[in-house]
């Protein structure tokens, strides 16, 4: 129900391009992490960051908040994150140093989750990709309606897959492993 409920939603999104269908998106995602109990904090700072970027004009705040998603990737994938927020609070005031910021920290994620041969890969190449889409549009200052192409897979991928640990085997959360006693 969740995949055919995100699959609509993207649907009306590639045409309608309407911003409470977004944020409607992504809070379907945090739902369905509540529903797993796995991946709750990052889908809540998703979702705050989503907010400030989606339905107010905060962008510092919105990306400050982004910066946070990619330390706890940075957690979820067994690295140490704390170099990144002395960073980022030594850059603060300065938008593209924030987003400097955050660059390196996604670039780093997507190194360490390729080495580990980490799940969280795809979800990393995808953000990648709205990313550039991203800053395509306001560098150029033109409309890329591909943001929305590559995020929102990312995240509906992030709750959906299993967190993987070094050894390849899934790890399951309390509600997947509940499930599979009862079979």
């Amino acid at each position: 129900m969740f995949l055919l409920s995100e699959c609509i939603l993207f649907i009306f999104i590639m045409f309608c391009d309407s911003v409470w269908l977004k944020y409607l998106s992504i809070f379907l995602c945090f739902l369905y992490t509540l529903y797993r109990k796995e991946g709750i904090v990052v889908l809540w700072v998703v979702l705050l960051a989503d907010y400030c970027l989606l339905i107010n004009d905060y962008y510092e705040m919105g990306i400050f908040l982004f910066i946070v998603v990619q330390c706890l990737y940075h957690e979820i994938l067994g690295s140490h994150y704390k170099f990144y927020i002395f960073l980022f609070l030594l850059l603060y005031p300065q938008m593209p140093m924030l987003v400097l910021c955050y660059i390196l920290m996604s670039f780093t994620n997507l190194i360490v989750a390729y080495q580990k041969k980490h799940s969280l890969f795809i979800t990393i190449v995808l953000l990648g990709l709205c990313d550039i889409c991203v800053a395509i549009q306001y560098i150029f200052s033109i409309h890329v309606p591909l943001i929305w192409l590559f995020y929102l897979p990312s995240q509906v991928y992030f709750v959906k897959k299993g967190f993987i640990n070094e050894d390849g085997a899934i790890v399951m959360g309390d509600s997947q492993k509940e499930r599979s006693s009862v079979k």
